[in-house]
């Protein structure tokens, strides 16, 4: 740090969502952050979560936001605190095969095993396919099991920090019913341990601030959500989603106004005519987004228009908000 330079503030983790990337960026992990503009009511549970130590389970229809917080969080957290690295910041995206484990830590057992068998084979045919240097290798993992281990998102979210790391734990209700109470310790003590080596993980001095989203595609347990703040992620009315497209498209939408409005106002349309009937999926801002942008990077405005005009016909163009066949029928009906 130079002598004229202000040292950076320590971090009081307070969200306000101050700090916007001026377009999609990204980190040096290659993970896109867009700029994300959540409501009072977001923010102020967000700042309770931190506060209470407690993860932030967002709910919402699909679309509405909810992925996109804990990156918002971790670019102010990096603007405000850090400025020339990126907050640590962490990512487990649960499939239905996912267990409870794999986000702590993998321990490869049959690499060993492997390794074991190799060391015991004549040393003259094994230095004859692998050499010396990598017999040396091996011998040196061998010796210690913790070359087999690897850890996981929340595995490496619970161990020390210099400042409170933030995890993602994106769309928990994809994986089995058994799944969120598996996690029950891990979630109430931030703590773990590794069996197969013999460590043991304390609870950090420096908690991780997690976020939790779920559609619910299946019902939560309740002692899991006993742990959980939750928060549900309303979707945004149209000044807020024009505040949204402001910050995404910038420049993009200069002279290109007319091209918002009627989009906006075919999403709504859409959105209405879907919403109260059952099994339907209505379009969320990340479909809208996709829309905007075909319409918008098109040169010809006059085309773009013309598109709006006849958006039932439009099908490919259509199929950035509708993804179904049904829902695209039953909008080509009422037109």
């Amino acid at each position: 740090m130079s002598k004229n330079q202000e040292p950076l503030p320590e971090p009081d983790y307070q969200y306000k969502g101050e700090y916007q990337p001026q377009k999609e960026i990204k980190d040096s992990l290659g993970r896109i952050c867009y700029p994300y503009l959540p409501s009072e009511d977001l923010k102020e549970a967000v700042n309770l979560a931190i506060a209470l130590e407690r993860p932030l389970l967002l709910e919402g229809e699909p679309g509405c936001g909810k992925t996109r917080l804990a990156a918002a969080v971790a670019y102010e957290f990096t603007q405000k605190y850090l400025q020339n690295q990126y907050w640590d910041y962490y990512i487990w995206n649960i499939k239905s095969t996912t267990r409870a484990r794999d986000g702590l830590y993998k321990y490869d057992a049959i690499a060993r095993l492997r390794d074991a068998q190799l060391m015991g084979t004549n040393p003259q045919q094994l230095q004859e396919f692998l050499g010396i240097v990598e017999i040396g290798d091996l011998k040196k993992r061998l010796q210690d099991k913790k070359n087999y281990r690897e850890f996981g998102a929340l595995g490496k979210a619970l161990q020390e920090h210099k400042y409170r790391p933030i995890l993602l734990i994106d769309e928990i209700d994809k994986a089995d019913s058994d799944f969120a109470n598996d996690l029950l310790l891990e979630l109430e003590e931030l703590r773990f341990e590794v069996p197969e080596t013999g460590e043991l993980y304390p609870t950090p001095q420096n908690k991780p601030i997690i976020f939790i989203t779920s559609n619910r595609e299946k019902p939560l347990p309740e002692p899991f959500l006993r742990r959980c703040l939750y928060f549900f992620v309303k979707f945004p009315q149209e000044d807020q989603l024009k505040k949204i497209i402001d910050k995404r498209f910038g420049e993009l939408t200069k002279d290109k106004q007319k091209i918002v409005e009627q989009a906006m106002n075919s999403f709504y349309e859409i959105r209405a005519g879907l919403t109260i009937i059952p099994g339907s999926r209505p379009p969320g801002t990340s479909e809208f987004i996709e829309f905007l942008t075909a319409l918008l990077n098109r040169n010809d405005v006059e085309k773009a228009l013309d598109d709006l005009n006849n958006l039932s016909k439009k099908l490919p163009l259509l199929g950035t908000l509708l993804k179904t066949k049904q829902d695209q029928e039953l909008y080509q009906k009422k037109q």
